[in-house]
C-alpha cells in the first residue's frame, strides 16, 4: 500500500513538474527565447521548492533522478560523438587547422570570460555591501581562481547548441563543432588540473568545527520551536498520548538536538569515534540484527514476501534518519 501510494504521489509530482515546464516552454517560444534554458529554470526552481512534497516522494525522487541524470547525460554524448563525424564533414569553408583554431580560441576565451566575471563578482558586493562585509569573512584572490578555473562545460551547453534549427540557420555545424570542443576541452584540460591546482595553491580544507557547531546551533533552534509546538498539541485533549508514547516524542527531539552537539564532543581513546558515531554504528547493528530475523521468518514461512518488504522498509526509513552521511 506505502508502495503504490509514493508512486502515486511521484507521478503526480512528475505531471505538474512536466506541464510546468510545458507551459513555461510554449510561453517562451512565443517571445522567441530558449525553451532549453526555461526548462533549466524550472528545474532550478523545483528544487529549490523540494520541501514541500513528502518525504516518501523525496526519498524515490532522489534515487530515480541520479539515475535518470546519469543515463540522460551517458546518452547525449554518445549522440553527440556519433554525430561528430557528419559535423566535421560538412564544416563548410572552416577545415582543418582553421576549424582547430577557432576551436582554441574559443576555449580560451571561455575560460577567460570566466574569470572576468568570477572576481567582480567576488569582490564587488563587498565594496558596495558593509552587511556582505561584516557578515562573509574577507576571501583571497586564490578561491575565485579555482572557481573561475572550475567552470567546466557539458550536457546543458551541447543541448542549447543542437537546438539551433537546421538549414536556415548560416554556419550550424561550425557552432556544432566549438561546442563539442570547448565542452571536452574544459572537462579534460580544467577537469584534471583542477586537483592539481587546488593543491598548488595550499587552500585551506572545510573547518569541520565551525560547519558542525553551526549545524548544532540551527538545529537547537528548530528543536526548541518544535518542543513548544508538541507541548501546545499534547495540551489539547484530542491529541491526548500515553505517558511513554508522549516521553517517546520529545526524546526523539532531544536525542536530534544533541546528536550534532555530541560530534563536538571527546572522542572514544579506543574506536577513535565520538559519542554519535558509536550511536549510529550500534544503532546500525541492531537494525541489521532485526532485518536477518525478518529474513529468517520469511524464509520459514512465518511471514510472507510482501511483510517482510513493509518491515525492511521500515527500518530502512529509521536508519536513513539515523544516519547523516559526511561528504567532503
Amino acid at each position: 500500500m506505502l508502495h503504490q501510494l509514493c508512486h502515486r504521489c511521484l507521478d503526480a509530482e512528475a505531471d505538474r513538474n512536466r506541464q510546468l515546464a510545458e507551459i513555461l516552454n510554449y510561453a517562451l517560444e512565443q517571445v522567441h527565447a530558449s525553451g532549453v534554458l526555461a526548462v533549466v529554470v524550472v528545474a532550478l526552481y523545483l528544487g529549490h521548492r523540494s520541501w514541500e512534497v513528502d518525504f516518501a516522494t523525496r526519498l524515490q525522487e532522489e534515487a530515480v533522478w541520479k539515475m535518470v541524470a546519469f543515463v540522460l547525460e551517458s546518452a547525449v554524448f554518445a549522440l553527440i560523438g556519433l554525430q561528430l563525424p557528419v559535423v566535421l564533414r560538412d564544416l563548410g569553408d572552416y577545415q582543418g587547422v582553421d576549424a582547430a583554431w577557432y576551436a582554441v580560441a574559443l576555449f580560451l576565451v571561455v575560460v577567460a570570460t570566466r574569470f572576468v566575471w568570477v572576481y567582480p563578482a567576488t569582490f564587488l558586493p563587498r565594496i558596495f555591501s558593509a552587511r556582505i562585509r561584516k557578515r562573509e569573512e574577507n576571501p583571497t584572490w586564490k578561491g575565485p581562481f579555482v572557481i573561475a578555473w572550475a567552470g567546466m562545460r557539458g550536457v546543458v551547453s551541447l543541448a542549447i547548441a543542437f537546438s539551433i534549427p537546421g538549414e536556415p540557420f548560416p554556419d550550424r555545424n561550425l557552432i556544432l563543432f566549438l561546442t563539442f570542443t570547448t565542452v571536452i576541452g574544459t572537462l579534460v584540460v580544467q577537469g584534471l588540473t583542477l586537483p592539481p591546482l587546488i593543491r598548488l595553491l595550499k587552500l585551506p580544507g572545510r573547518d569541520t568545527q565551525s560547519e558542525t557547531l553551526a549545524e548544532a546551533n540551527a538545529q537547537a533552534q528548530a528543536s526548541r520551536v518544535a518542543e513548544q509546538r508538541l507541548e501546545e498539541l499534547l495540551e489539547d485533549e484530542r491529541n491526548a498520548l500515553p505517558p511513554p508514547l508522549a516521553d517517546r516524542l520529545r526524546a526523539v527531539l532531544e536525542r536530534r538536538r544533541n546528536a550534532v552537539w555530541e560530534r563536538l564532543g571527546t572522542v572514544n581513546e579506543v574506536t577513535g569515534e565520538s559519542a554519535d558515531d558509536t550511536y549510529r554504528r550500534l544503532s546500525g547493528e541492531i537494525l541489521e540484527t532485526e532485518r536477518a530475523v525478518f529474513v529468517e521468518l520469511r524464509d520459514r514461512r512465518s511471514i510472507d514476501d510482501e511483510m517482510m518488504r513493509t518491515l525492511l522498509r521500515r527500518l530502512d526509513l529509521e536508519e536513513a534518519s539515523a544516519y547523516r552521511e559526511d561528504t567532503p
